[in-house]
């Protein structure tokens, strides 16, 4: 069973580091531990220690900013293949992580420890370049949000999130308060979007779900701005 499970890390690994030498994949397999998240589960808080770091298999984590007004906001989202900006730099730098993840849906990943992930980054040029590809891009996702966050009106925001989603599947399971939160603003106001919107026959509102009717229709007000 544990030769099965280091197989599997193993393959993973080798997937997502095809080109690099065979010591660092067999070494990153060998001081990774597979661990299962449930969804909704929430991992770390502002202020907390990074003991490890992960990289998903399969699921995500949304990485959210909370507020001092005890506002919310979603900075990134964490997909298969991928590791966390804000856990690395947490624990390259000693620094206390300043946000909090949360497990979208059930999640398979792998955490290494901190004493790896600083080892690796010293050692291996591989693991090197894969921890400041995820920075540069979360980073870039970062002022592209932001600038959105400023620019844009909130039913700007709400027609392009759910546009972008339904590229995967046309049934988000999602709350209304869960949304406000990736949107960035109240719950209240997401209702009220939602609702105009299922009025118009673009979305169908269900418990816990939000349907996608007419993705051409989202993407007609997307180009209209």
């Amino acid at each position: 069973m544990v030769k099965e499970a280091q197989g599997d890390i193993y393959n993973f690994v080798n997937k997502l580091f095809p080109f690099a030498p065979e010591d660092f994949k067999r070494e990153l397999s060998l001081r990774s531990q597979k661990v299962h998240i449930k969804a909704n589960t929430m991992i770390g808080y502002p202020g907390s220690e990074c003991h490890a770091s992960p990289i998903i298999v399969s699921g995500s984590l949304k990485v959210y900013l909370l507020l001092e007004s005890g506002r919310e906001i979603l900075l990134y989202t964490i997909g298969p293949g991928e590791t966390c900006m804000f856990t690395n730099l947490s624990i390259l730098k000693k620094l206390p992580y300043p946000a909090y993840a949360l497990a979208e849906v059930d999640t398979v990943g792998l955490l290494l420890d901190a004493y790896t992930v600083k080892d690796f980054f010293d050692k291996y040029p591989q693991w090197r370049n894969f921890v400041l590809e995820m920075i540069v891009k979360n980073l870039y996702g970062l002022l592209t949000m932001l600038n959105e966050l400023f620019s844009k009106r909130v039913d700007r925001r709400l027609i392009k999130y759910l546009y972008e989603r339904s590229f995967n599947n046309r049934i988000l399971k999602i709350t209304h308060e869960e949304l406000a939160k990736d949107i960035g603003t109240a719950r209240e106001v997401i209702s009220r979007l939602l609702k105009d919107l299922e009025r118009d026959g673009i979305i169908e509102l269900g418990r816990g779900e939000i349907k996608i009717r007419d993705v051409e229709r989202l993407r007609e007000e997307i180009e209209k701005y």
